[in-house]
């Protein structure tokens, strides 16, 4: 009996000493000239999500917020002695209203607040691919390309050399099936450094983003469909988030200088879709 009470009384003395430790230990941390300063801060750098913005059955991506992650910042900073900005480790805060958890929904631009702009070309045939491509690498502009299923199937060695480019299914001619949608998909994921995430449609067509959303894929409506006069419409219509469809012709490739030092001229600047879609800060 007396060794049990013995054993019990030893028990309690360990647990009560782990408990007193960890209990020394948060009063030395909170007490820690680090951590005082990092709770002073906390405030100042979070910075609070932003929703995205709806109407009807169109959506805006909105934007992460950020916080400051107390514990994996001190432990950052208690391992160089010193409180320092660039070591403050950030949680990420969703917005509550988001493209992710609306992908019924047709993207019709980017969050203003990023101050960007992308250009897409139909990419159905090499006719104009070159001086396209030529004028992109010369003014250092990434393109994002629509490409058609018969166009990636005839052409996949060529995509895969192509750098700097982001690549997205076009399905037949902007007709998407399960099976090109599917296969397309997945060849171009495979050969090139973008993910294949996004259905473009010129029309708000429900079977396209019923079809996509199936397939955890976002559907994109631009919001400027170039048909004709390319710089002109695009100059009577650019706004920041905008994103700009055109097709490969002659007064596309013809006009796409211009255009890219107008875009750049309003402080814009000219990106990737996965870029300017991202709900990152």
């Amino acid at each position: 009996m007396k060794k049990i009470v013995k054993l019990t009384g030893l028990i309690a003395l360990i647990i009560f000493s782990f408990f007193y430790t960890d209990k020394v230990v948060d009063v030395i941390r909170e007490n820690d000239s680090l951590m005082i300063e990092l709770e002073n801060v906390k405030d100042e750098y979070k910075i609070e999500a932003i929703n995205g913005t709806i109407k009807g059955n169109t959506i805006i991506p909105g934007l992460n917020g950020k916080s400051i992650n107390i514990e994996k910042s001190y432990k950052k900073m208690h391992e160089k002695g010193i409180f320092d900005k660039e070591l403050i480790q950030y949680d990420k805060i969703t917005p509550k209203i988001s493209i992710t958890n609306n992908k019924d929904k047709f993207i019709v631009g980017g969050n203003s607040k990023k101050n960007m702009v992308s250009i897409i070309f139909i990419l159905e045939n090499d006719k104009y691919l070159e001086r396209i491509e030529n004028i992109a690498t010369s003014k250092e502009v990434v393109i994002n390309y629509l490409v058609t299923y018969e166009y990636l199937v005839n052409n996949s060695t060529l995509i895969t050399k192509m750098s700097n480019r982001e690549f997205y299914n076009y399905g037949s001619s902007g007709e998407y099936t399960p099976d090109n949608l599917i296969f397309a998909n997945n060849l171009l994921s495979r050969i090139t450094d973008n993910e294949a995430i996004y259905c473009i449609t010129k029309t708000k067509d429900k079977n396209i983003t019923k079809l996509c959303s199936e397939n955890n894929l976002y559907t994109i409506k631009p919001n400027i469909i170039v048909k004709s006069d390319p710089y002109n419409e695009i100059k009577k219509k650019l706004e920041p988030g905008s994103i700009i469809l055109m097709e490969m012709n002659n007064d596309s490739s013809v006009e796409l200088g211009i255009i890219i030092d107008y875009i750049r001229g309003k402080g814009l600047n000219i990106t990737s879709l996965s870029n300017h879609l991202s709900e990152e800060l």
